[in-house]
């Protein structure tokens, strides 16, 4: 089927027919020059370049280039931003070849980006909107499990590719010669940027006080959300780190408001967090809540009346016990179950079973 319709695919059949009729022995097969058409004009099926073989010329600067030759003889070079490395990199996924992000396509609905000075898609843009669940389209590629996985981790190597072309090409409008001893502060995740919110969690503390709460909020794959868009595909949790993310997100966004505005635990004067991707790759929050003079918890008794250990009864409150017992309980371990991860040693790693206490200590 990929040689009857992928062009990518018949090119790399030419290039095995010029491997075994020349002399070459060292071959390195590397995508076509800047498309400049529209895609929903000229069906790729009408392409005219071939992938070419190339004799190791290449440096590390260009490793992820791929040299291609048209019919005409005539070779050319692109990277991963090209329109054509996603229908190369991923043939089975995109198996009539279908052209990609190309640079400088302008959006379409105007209305909905009205205050944004750039009217161009970004990589970004069109990664997220790839990557959606349309009803009228083939679940190829949400349906490729680590192969998905890895096409995402790509995409967003072809972002950082993007951001860096535009900091190379710009070099005037940011008024600098070279970025060799500067650091973006906008690069989320950077050293820079992770600085600057140290620094100012800090200056928040030095003015406003310790934080009196720390709220940790952990995705839950079992969440019905998640289980009703995964259902259909029969995949599990942590083959769509997609989903596994937005659903988290929303829900973290309706957890937010009810803390630092409706103040269920107390009136907020300020409030820091930070997301972060366990090893299973789930997403937590952590939440540092600074409360209002008024509104702190000195004594046992006003901690008592917020929070509670104790395992509700399950007829007075059968949901909130179901819960409990599901997220909430620890084990079973110890002579139980000597196989629970918490075991080490033959005793629990966590000091469980614990011993009653009847009243809550500060310390």
């Amino acid at each position: 089927m990929l040689y009857e319709h992928n062009p990518h695919a018949k090119s790399f059949q030419m290039a095995k027919h010029w491997l075994f009729n020349s002399d070459t022995q060292h071959l390195k097969l590397r995508p076509i020059s800047d498309r400049k058409i529209d895609g929903r004009i000229y069906n790729v099926s009408t392409v005219s370049e071939v992938a070419a073989l190339v004799v190791g010329d290449l440096d590390t600067a260009w490793q992820r280039d791929i040299i291609m030759q048209t019919k005409g003889g005539q070779l050319w070079r692109i990277n991963e931003l090209h329109a054509s490395y996603m229908a190369f990199q991923y043939p089975l996924i995109f198996p009539y070849g279908e052209y990609g992000y190309r640079p400088n396509i302008a959006h379409r609905d105007l209305d909905i980006f009205q205050g944004i000075k750039r009217n161009i898609l970004t990589i970004r843009e069109w990664l997220s909107f790839l990557i959606q669940n349309r009803s009228y389209e083939a679940k190829t590629l949400l349906s490729s499990r680590r192969l998905f996985q890895q096409l995402l981790v790509d995409g967003y190597t072809m972002i950082e590719s993007e951001r860096l072309q535009w900091i190379r090409q710009n070099q005037l409008k940011l008024r600098v010669s070279k970025y060799r001893s500067l650091n973006e502060g906008g690069d989320q995740g950077g050293r820079r940027f992770m600085d600057q919110l140290y620094y100012d969690g800090m200056a928040i503390c030095g003015n406003v006080g310790f934080p009196d709460l720390f709220i940790t909020f952990t995705c839950n794959p079992n969440w019905p959300e998640i289980q009703r868009l995964l259902r259909p595909f029969y995949l599990k949790p942590q083959y769509r780190p997609d989903v596994i993310s937005r659903i988290f997100k929303m829900k973290f966004d309706q957890l937010l408001p009810d803390l630092n505005k409706k103040g269920v635990l107390g009136k907020v004067v300020a409030y820091m967090y930070t997301i972060e991707f366990q090893k299973r790759g789930l997403s937590r929050a952590y939440i540092l809540l600074l409360l209002h003079p008024s509104n702190k918890y000195p004594i046992p008794e006003d901690i008592d009346n917020i929070i509670s250990v104790e395992v509700p009864g399950p007829l007075k409150d059968p949901k909130l016990y179901n819960s409990v017992k599901i997220h909430m309980v620890h084990g079973p371990c110890s002579l139980e179950n000597r196989s629970s991860p918490c075991m080490k040693g033959g005793k629990c790693s966590k000091y469980y079973p614990k011993k009653f206490q009847a009243t809550t200590l500060v310390n």
